[in-house]
């Protein structure tokens, strides 16, 4: 399936044993870790022949329970429940034994709950919800962030672990508040004495009744989770450093951690078909926000948690790894127990993934996207959206407008609400001609001044619907956050309009059509002295029977397009949701406005011809630009099946030149002549589930 070998850059020659030597910062090299989600069962495993089995699956390291709700050595604390199944120090000899196959091991501590044993002593420790009901499931104690289990317990278990075992890095499980069971019940906001304690002394109010906007205490609620929960974080974290510096710990981005492990999964709950892009979207918000520390993203091997054994098709697998490492993630495998799975067909496949990152990873790390674009991904829109007027459609704006990006092959990251109000955020912004707010409703000063300043120093911001209408609270404000807007007060909202949008003949590049439709939300406002408007709102028309389907009204309601200079860059808002519609229908209309706004104030670092659904990135290294190349077309709704192979494809590279190489097929590339544009057009090789071309990066 992979060529290994035929790099350009250093070769990884020794793979895992040339880790197993180097003690500084091993998550920082290229790395491979399969997670074994060790049930009590697997206690009589064999130590010896599972590192064997991970070290020949092409794994740098391996994830292996140590403690939590069940301690899997010989634990001395008396609440820390044993494995029942456990005769000798599993964690000791598994350790030893990763060792001597030149693994890193990584220990996996569960601390979000305990068993009956620890519920029993201490049930004040334990989350309970208003009527005063322990979280239980099978056996299991939900802990509460606030509480004696959390706050002084599960310390001394991990320091136990630590100070038992020299461990090269530390992962810990489901972490923060955890109100939804792994059957899907959400089992409501604990209100033990400490979280009211706790709640009480930060805000002076009592917990909210109900867990929406209606109830004026659930703003303070959200802060007051994010705060407690990266406090815990930080004590975790402090207690490893404390007792040995050098162990990794393994975060999930939302708290203290040295390097990041994202989840891919499945979930059935969730309305279908499957967002195919949930790898690429948690690779591109882990560079975000990870301020240059390494990440990865699991791609876990079932379907979801009640079929723990209905693996998902080698094709998902291989899908998702394509989309990580063309954004910059290392590799990471999760496994329900050991390698016997009773559905084994996505095991040789991966491993022979694991096998060719191994021969290539030093080209697909340490790497730095070349991307000009930036999509603006705000937990603080998400977690305050039921606040807003059009908060219902705040995921599918979001997803929209990563879909209609991806799919007009714009390369783009990330940049995340959450550095904001970095040091050097005017740096981390400048490198970006374009920045997109997909109706990001809910805004600081701060983010808003960070923006502000962006466009005066050349920047284009292109946003729509109501952002910046509300604070980082959900209450909203008078007039848009952004002093570079185009818009000044907004009048009341309009739902529900069924119309079109004029699309005149002097404006953008629509040779086709000339109308685009709307559904939904209309946003009015005044435009400010010097915007320009583009695209005209048409009067709701009739639409039944057909014999009236006719415009009786063609005056202007408004702009589909307001734009404005500021500095020197300029603010655009679309006073509606074309993401959100791109997201529902499809429309090649919508994704093209948003696509030609875009392109108006970049040059991309490519360009891509050819038929088929190919996500492209373009990432750089010293001397090597690599572009990466994502095929999309085995996945069907739900169905993750062999992609054909899609050939034809010629791309153009901006500075590059010389021979490079296909890190797939292996095939030599030779960089053609330059064109007036000033890009490097090449002949791509068939891409059956990604390619990675590595190419010389012209001279200065």
């Amino acid at each position: 399936m992979m060529k290994s070998g035929g790099t350009i850059l250093p070769r990884l020659d020794e793979g895992i044993r040339t880790l197993a030597t180097d003690k500084q910062m091993w998550w920082e090299q290229p790395y491979r870790i399969v997670q074994t989600n060790l049930r009590l069962i697997d206690a009589s495993l064999d130590p010896a022949s599972l590192a064997r089995q991970a070290r020949d699956f092409g794994a740098s390291a391996i994830t292996f329970n140590v403690g939590g709700i069940y301690a899997f050595y010989p634990t001395e604390l008396p609440l820390h429940a044993r494995n029942p199944y456990i005769t000798g120090d599993l964690t000791g000899e598994m350790l030893a034994a990763a060792r001597r196959e030149g693994l890193r091991m990584v220990g996996r501590f569960d601390l979000s709950k305990g068993t009956k044993l620890a519920y029993d002593a201490h049930p004040e420790w334990f989350v309970h919800n208003r009527a005063g009901e322990p979280q239980e499931y099978n056996g299991t104690y939900q802990a509460c962030v606030n509480g004696g289990w959390a706050k002084d317990y599960a310390l001394q278990i991990l320091r136990e672990g630590i100070s038992r075992y020299d461990l090269d890095g530390a992962f810990f499980n489901m972490t923060g508040y955890q109100p939804v069971d792994y059957s899907g019940r959400n089992r409501g906001m604990c209100h033990c004495a400490n979280c009211q304690s706790a709640f009480a002394g930060m805000f002076g109010r009592e917990l909210p009744e109900r867990e929406d906007f209606s109830d004026p205490a659930y703003a303070d609620y959200i802060l007051f989770k994010r705060r407690t929960s990266q406090a815990a974080a930080q004590n975790i974290y402090d207690t490893v450093k404390q007792l040995r510096p050098s162990t990794g710990i393994m975060g999930n981005g939302k708290g203290a951690c040295d390097f990041m492990r994202l989840e891919i999964q499945r979930a059935v709950s969730r309305p279908a078909p499957e967002w195919p892009h949930q790898p690429g979207e948690l690779a591109r918000w882990g560079a975000a926000i990870g301020r240059g520390r390494a990440y990865s993203c699991a791609s876990t091997n079932f379907l979801d948690y009640q079929w723990r054994y209905a693996s998902e098709t080698s094709h998902n697998h291989m899908l998702r790894f394509g989309q990580q490492i063309a954004n910059g993630a290392q590799i990471d495998y999760y496994l329900l127990g050991l390698f016997d799975q009773p559905n084994r067909e996505p095991l040789e496949p991966v491993h022979r993934f694991m096998e060719w990152h191994k021969a290539n990873g030093e080209h697909l790390t340490g790497t730095r996207s070349a991307a000009r674009v930036a999509l603006y991904h705000s937990r603080t829109a998400d977690l305050h959206a039921g606040a807003t007027a059009s908060g219902k459609t705040r995921n599918q704006c979001f997803r929209g407008a990563y879909r209609l990006l991806l799919e007009a092959r714009i390369p783009f990251d990330f940049v995340s609400d959450e550095q904001m109000e970095d040091a050097d955020i005017a740096e981390q912004l400048a490198r970006y001609d374009v920045i997109v707010l997909p109706n990001t409703a809910c805004m600081s000063d701060a983010e808003a001044a960070a923006f502000d300043a962006y466009v005066a120093a050349g920047g284009t911001v292109i946003a729509t619907g109501e952002t910046g209408l509300y604070d980082d609270r959900g209450n909203r404000r008078g007039e848009f956050a952004l002093a570079s807007f185009p818009a000044g007060a907004p009048r009341e909202a309009i739902a529900g309009l069924e119309t079109y949008f004029a699309i005149g003949e002097a404006e953008l590049d629509f040779p086709e059509t000339r109308l685009a439709h709307l559904d939904g939300w209309y946003f009015p406002a005044a435009a400010k002295p010097g915007a320009e408007a583009m695209l005209s709102l048409m009067p709701v028309q009739q639409y039944g029977p057909p014999e009236l389907c006719f415009p009786q009204d063609l005056a202007s309601a408004g702009p589909g397009v307001l734009t404005r200079a500021h500095g020197e860059g300029r603010v655009v808002w679309l006073p509606w949701l074309p993401e959100w519609l791109y997201f529902r229908d499809g429309l090649a209309e919508h994704r093209d406005l948003l696509a030609q706004l875009i392109k108006r104030a970049t040059r991309a670092p490519i360009k891509l011809e050819g038929a088929g659904a190919i996500e492209v990135t373009v990432r750089d290294k010293g001397d090597c630009r690599m572009v990466h190349l994502v095929n999309y077309a085995g996945q069907r709704g739900s169905a993750y099946e062999e992609p054909p192979a899609i050939a034809g494809l010629r791309l153009g590279v901006r500075d590059v030149s010389g021979t490079g190489k296909a890190l797939v097929s292996g095939a030599e590339i030779a960089s053609g002549s330059v064109d007036a544009e000033g890009y490097c057009w090449i002949d791509v090789p068939p891409v059956k589930y990604f390619e990675v071309l590595v190419l010389p990066r012209a001279k200065a």
